[in-house]
């Protein structure tokens, strides 16, 4: 699957057998791939994204359901600013 958007090109996302994150040229997104949560919110945003509009509190719940809504809310927008600076 690619993920385009980045400054290095597109992103190239493999979940069927080893997990493998990295940029076109070669490069790992090791930052990504060490932090299992942020992997999974990545492949579920990758996946579940393409049939359309993903709830923010639908998320935050499944990605972290022994929160409150406000911490969760808060656990996903930094999950989401360090994806999307890795």
């Amino acid at each position: 699957m690619r993920v385009p958007h980045t400054q290095e090109g597109l992103v190239r996302l493999r979940l069927l057998g080893p997990t493998d994150l990295r940029f076109d040229g070669g490069r790992e997104l090791q930052s990504v791939l060490v932090q299992p949560k942020r992997l999974a919110l990545l492949a579920y945003l990758a996946v579940a994204g393409r049939r359309g509009y993903l709830r923010r509190d639908r998320i935050s719940l499944l990605f972290w359901p022994d929160q409150s809504q406000d911490r969760a809310r808060a656990a996903l927008s930094r999950a989401v600013y360090a994806l999307r600076h890795a």
